[in-house]
């Protein structure tokens, strides 16, 4: 046998390092460090659904240790406005990545709109999520989307007699106890959604959705997977790091967003309720997303005749994306 040149032997090398390099890079969450060089950080836009809040928590997270610098990305998040719409800025090319309800993305499929929920931040409806305020904090629903507050105000009224040779006095005080403050939240979207779906979901007996998803484009995920898998990654570490520290990513989300201040209570109680529902049930890595929810919910949608579109359901998440998934 011919032996074979240095040169084939160390291109062979090579190219079986590069293919394994690829295999790893697609098996598990990206742990390398990079340090990219001036001007090729890769920059991404990513519009949230509502005010930053303590259910984005993990974005603030990455961006606050630096995990999206980590992976050579240089991240803006946009805060929509009254008429904004994240998935109809995904649509319109306006950021690559839009933050918004599993329901947001089914109404926008049936218009023919090409967009994929990839990851999973909040499994299960935000309405469905009671968050109890210390007393004596923030109204309901500050900085958390559209809330109610409901609370008990008790004043208890004492009146004390005292009694001497020169006097007769009289005095009464008032004391006054204010219970904690329960906010139940509506969905951030929910404004530009038929009223029809309102009223039904304001209502029990609808079947569970994902309140919050990771949203792009189809055409994204064909053209820049390994940016948005790095994107996800990053937010996963951020909600991993906030389960770990919960008091220290809410004194991170405030350092990221100095407006939030004054309700640091009500963030804080707001990552509380929310922290069972960042995580998905058995076993399965952050942002997963259940296929058969997602039809079942599709399916509730087209029986009250909000869907209309077959191509709606079909395909609309995707979990390739994911630490683990995909090549």
């Amino acid at each position: 046998m011919k032996p074979r040149s240095p040169r084939a032997v160390f291109a062979q090398k090579a190219a079986l390092a590069a293919l394994a390099a690829v295999v790893l890079a697609g098996c598990g969450a990206v742990k390398n460090t990079i340090t990219p060089q001036p001007g090729t950080t890769n920059q991404i836009k990513v519009a949230l659904a509502g005010p930053p809040n303590a259910f984005y928590i993990g974005i603030y997270e990455a961006q606050a240790l630096g995990l999206f610098k980590q992976t050579d990305l240089n991240v803006q998040v946009v805060i929509t406005s009254a008429g904004q719409d994240p998935v109809t800025m995904v649509h319109d090319s306006q950021v690559l990545v839009g933050i918004s309800s599993e329901a947001n993305v089914l109404l926008h499929r049936n218009e023919d709109q090409p967009v994929v929920g990839v990851a999973a931040i909040v499994h299960a409806p935000l309405q469905s999520i009671s968050i109890t305020e210390p007393a004596g904090g923030p109204s309901g629903g500050v900085g958390v989307g559209v809330g109610v507050g409901t609370g008990t105000t008790t004043t208890a009224t004492a009146t004390t007699k005292t009694k001497s040779k020169q006097s007769h006095t009289t005095t009464t005080a008032t004391a006054t106890t204010t219970t904690p403050t329960t906010t139940t939240i509506s969905e951030p979207d929910a404004s530009s959604w038929p009223a029809k779906l309102q009223q039904l979901l304001s209502s029990p007996g609808y079947p569970t959705y994902d309140g919050l998803v990771i949203v792009v484009r189809k055409g994204t995920i064909v053209d820049h997977a390994p940016l948005v898998r790095r994107f996800v990654q990053a937010v996963a570490r951020g909600y991993r790091a906030a389960r770990a520290n919960p008091t220290q990513a809410i004194t991170n989300l405030i350092t990221e967003v100095p407006s939030l201040a004054p309700q640091q209570a009500l963030e804080t109680a707001t990552l509380q309720a929310a922290l069972p529902y960042f995580f998905p049930a058995g076993g399965k890595v952050w942002g997963w997303q259940r296929e058969a929810q997602w039809n079942s919910f599709g399916s509730w949608l087209t029986q009250h005749q909000l869907l209309s579109n077959p191509n709606a359901i079909t395909d609309a998440s995707t979990n390739e994306l994911l630490p683990g998934q995909g090549v």
